[in-house]
């Protein structure tokens, strides 16, 4: 009885440093970029481009979207404006069903699918050549 008990609260000890391990090893990770973060900022959210009401309207309805939601993002960890955006553009990732993408722009795509979504437009820049 005395070997069962002694088995027990060590099974317990070997468990509960396993936990700690854990955590300690997903807290690291946690700093690490997240699959499809193209980019982490320090500046504010509202930085990324121009707000788009109309093209924000659009989102809010569906029609106006990432295809797949945060294939590609960028996070934004400063003290003002902490979020993650979206990346999309016409021909790639973008669900456009109106055709109201240009070319020549990036949309960042804040809350999409909810009611709040936000649509920053920001001018693609040119390759250096």
């Amino acid at each position: 009885m005395m070997k069962q008990k002694a088995l027990v609260s060590a099974r317990t000890w070997v468990i509960a440093a396993l936990a700690i391990f854990a955590l300690g090893a997903a807290d690291a990770s946690a700093a690490e970029r997240v699959k499809g973060q193209y980019a982490t900022s320090n500046a504010r959210l509202s930085q990324v481009g121009d707000l788009n009401a109309k093209l924000s309207r659009l989102c809010r309805k569906g029609l106006f979207k990432q295809r797949k939601v945060l294939r590609l993002s960028i996070g934004y960890i400063g003290e003002d404006g902490r979020g993650i955006t979206g990346i999309a553009k016409p021909g790639w990732n973008l669900y456009d069903p109106t055709g109201v993408g240009d070319p020549d722009y990036t949309y960042h795509f804040y809350n999409q699918g909810y009611s709040n979504c936000r649509v920053y437009e920001a001018r693609t820049p040119r390759p250096n050549q």
